[in-house]
Formats: C-alpha cells, structure tokens, sequence
C-alpha cells in the first residue's frame, strides 16, 4: 500500500511539473507570438482594407456634399445634407474596425498570459485536492481561452465573405464621388456635373438621389460587414459558452457510477428472486 500510495503521488507531482511547464509556456511563449500582427497578416490586412474604403467614402460622400451644394437652385440642398449627415454613420463603423483591429491581438493575450495559466492552475489544484469540479471549471477556462482567440479571426473572416460581395460596388461608388469632388479648375466642379446629368438622360434630382442611393448602400454594407456580423459572432460565442457552463463535466462520470450500481443491484435483487 505504502509504495502504491508513493507511486501515485509522484504521479500527481509529475502531472502538476506538466501543468506548471505548459502554464510558463503559454505565458512566456505563446503569448509573445499571439500578440504579434504578423500572426493575424491575413485579418489586419482586411481590417486595413475595409478602414481605407471607409475612410475615401466618408471624403467622398463629404466631397459630393459640397459639389451638391454648388448646384442651381435648391432642390438639391436637402439630398447635399442628407449626405453630409452619413459622415456619423462611417465614424461609428471607422470606430468598430479600429477596435476589431485592437483586439485581434488583445483577445491572444487575455486568453494566453492569463486564462490558460489559471487554467494549469485550477487543474494542478484540483488534481492535488482531488476535486473534479475544480478540473471541471479549469476545462472551461481552456475552451473559454480559445474561444476568445479564435472569436475576432472568426469574424473577419465572415465579415470578409460579406464585403467581397459588395466591394466592386463600394469601389464605384468611391470612384464617382473622386471625380465629382475633384476639380482642376474653378467652376469645373458643376460643368462636370451638370454634363454627366445630360448624358444620363435624367435630371439633377433624379441623378443627385442615385448617388445618395450608392452611398446609403455603402454605409448598410459597411455596417453589416463592420459591426454586426461581429456582434453576431461574439453573441453566439457567448451563448455557447453560456451553455458550457451550465454542463457538468464530471456528470458523465457519477451518471455511469450510479447506473453501474444500480445494474449491480438489480442483478442481485434477480438472484435473491
């Protein structure tokens, strides 16, 4: 007995020596690697993508305002202040990209320098004392960590699909604001304006409406694509991680004790009978 019970404490010390080592790596190790933009090239380059088309839209839609505002008469005006007032809505998903982009690597850092290391441990803990619910919850805390970790690539990624979509129509939309907002010469603004107006074969309200038209879809695309498939995504992480917690590890474990013994004694009871 006495060399049994030698054997399995010098188990239990060689798996906290484990827990511990892994702990100090992923502090010291893994960390340093999570942190670092070049681990997420693919996810900054997006972000930086979508936050260059944001910003040459918010100028565009600004420069057309002002073109607008140049026109004849003032049947334009409101359509000129509507789009002026579209400069909130780029500054929010402006806002949105940036803080995706911060926390890229800021969720690697909270999952690897502090959950995991917990995580090793609780378990080291529970091991020692020999609590299962202690282990249970340090088993969370490791999938918690990774969800974190995995949660905003995931996103940009879902993100990414949506935009691909809708990019050659955001292009456009930047391009025809540049050439109305740019102007070589004085007065060459509302010319410019006024002769794609007769190509188009339509008239000025009609025209100046398709062009607000291409800037409101810009900023619905920009707001699904920025901010709430995002949410959407970390939502639902939550809840998954809402209905993990709600699970008992250990339960499978008692349940098979409990049915084993009840087996054993139904068996019996068939005997005594």
């Amino acid at each position: 007995m006495k060399s049994d019970t030698r054997i399995g404490i010098l188990k239990k010390l060689l798996i906290v020596l484990i827990f511990a080592v892994v702990a100090l790596l992923s502090a010291f190790k893994l960390t340093p690697v999570t942190v670092d933009p070049d681990s997420h090239t693919h996810s900054v380059m997006q972000i930086d993508m979508e936050i260059e088309s944001v910003l040459k839209l918010t100028a565009g839609a600004a420069g057309a305002s002002a073109a607008i505002s140049l026109l004849p008469d003032d049947q334009c005006t409101p359509i000129a202040q509507q789009m002026a007032e579209l400069s909130k809505y780029f500054l929010a998903v402006l806002s949105a990209l940036y803080l995706e982009e911060y926390l890229v690597t800021m969720m690697g850092y909270v999952s690897f320098a502090f959950l995991v290391p917990l995580g090793c441990l609780l378990m080291a803990g529970g091991l020692i004392a020999g609590k299962e619910k202690i282990k249970g919850f340090a088993c969370k805390l490791f999938i918690t960590a990774l969800a974190l970790y995995c949660v905003i690539p995931l996103s940009v990624k879902t993100s990414e699909m949506v935009y691909n979509n809708y990019e050659a129509s955001i292009v456009e939309t930047i391009d025809i604001a540049n050439e109305i907002s740019v102007a070589d010469e004085e007065g060459s603004i509302v010319d410019r304006f006024m002769a794609w107006i007769e190509n188009a074969a339509v008239t000025i309200v009609d025209y100046v409406t398709g062009l607000l038209g291409r800037f409101i879809e810009a900023v619905a695309v920009m707001l699904v694509t920025s901010c709430l498939i995002p949410v959407l995504v970390i939502l639902f992480f939550s809840w998954m991680l809402k209905v993990l917690y709600k699970i008992d590890l250990t339960e499978p474990i008692t349940v098979g004790i409990k049915t084993m013994d009840n087996g054993v004694r139904l068996l019996e009871g068939e005997k005594r009978e």
